[in-house]
């Protein structure tokens, strides 16, 4: 029409999609890495971790040991000789009595502190002039705080002031060697720089569902086996607010401002541990390791889209 300025309306339509996520924007975790497929929990993923929200079911790892010992010394006294005894003291001179673990007598030792060539001798008196006293027989007494697994009798010879014979690990140290299967988030728009989230329009986020891990590991001396499984599953997206979601994971938010925010899913775990002796083949039982809450996250590009008006040069 002459004389009136024809308007272009220029707009961008956006179609959302379901895409993968684009590999070239790298996943991290705040757990211990070990590469694209497993991740283990650190000091800050214990229980609830690092999650700012409230809601999800976290159980701080016991940071003391499930098994416990108690000490008695016996009247007896451990003597190393240096030459053989008189015979006139053979009946005062005993062998060390047998370990004992679930009942069944056990070959224990040598261990650190432990003086597996002692002898016991119930009368100092008595002690010849080139013997050597190292302290009274001790009686250690081993049992898990549970009731379960092998209840071990120790008669030793140990080095005044030395510790009990091995301390299993703790619930926090045995989830920090768990290797633990990682989470991809999913994204669409995937939010890369090339096809990034639109301000206000739906972003969907989710994650696919893991089963149930078992994994061994070994911790001083101790063979563990973990069973683990994730019990619930809660979001950030960058913005300062978060999410529970079911499983498998999933969620939509709606960004406000264009950025890049940090996604990040937080997949809760719970697992027990079974724990054996390895040297002595002794079974501790079974101890619950509480949970651990690990993070996943990754860069979330939104961009803003905008209507320009402009006239068409040359026409009127």
């Amino acid at each position: 029409m002459k004389g009136t300025a024809r308007l272009l309306l220029v707009a961008l339509v956006v179609v959302s999609v379901l895409v993968v996520p684009n590999t070239s924007d790298a996943q991290t975790s705040g757990g211990g890495d070990l590469g694209p497929d497993y991740v283990r929990a650190t000091a800050a993923d214990l229980g609830a971790g690092t999650f700012s929200g409230g809601g999800i079911p976290a159980r701080a790892p016991s940071e003391e040991p499930h098994y416990v010992w108690a000490r008695a010394n016996d009247a007896r006294f451990c003597v190393e000789f240096a030459s053989p005894w008189p015979a006139e003291l053979a009946v005062h001179i005993t062998p060390r009595p047998y370990a004992v673990a679930g009942g069944v007598p056990i070959q224990a030792g040598p261990f650190n502190g432990d003086h597996p060539t002692a002898w016991l001798l119930d009368d100092l008196a008595l002690l010849p002039p080139d013997a050597r006293v190292i302290g009274p027989l001790v009686w250690d007494f081993g049992r898990s705080i549970a009731g379960d697994g092998d209840l071990i009798i120790l008669p030793w010879c140990p080095t005044p002031g030395a510790p009990v014979p091995w301390e299993p690990p703790t619930a926090a140290e045995i989830w920090e060697q768990t290797p633990l299967p990682r989470r991809e988030i999913g994204a669409s728009p995937p939010g890369t720089r090339a096809w990034p989230g639109i301000t206000r329009l739906a972003t969907f986020l989710w994650s696919d569902p893991r089963p149930p891990t078992t994994a061994a590991v070994s911790l001083r001396g101790f063979d563990v086996t973990v069973t683990a499984r994730p019990i619930a599953y809660a979001w950030t997206f960058g913005d300062g607010s978060t999410q529970l979601a079911g499983d498998p994971p999933s969620a939509i938010v709606h960004y406000i401002r264009r950025t890049t925010y940090d996604v990040t899913l937080y997949v809760v775990w719970e697992a027990r541990a079974r724990l054996v002796y390895a040297p002595w083949g002794i079974d501790l039982g079974d101890i619950d390791l509480g949970t651990v809450t690990l993070p996943e996250t990754r860069p979330y590009h939104v961009a803003e889209v905008r209507a320009v008006l402009r006239t068409t040069p040359g026409r009127r």
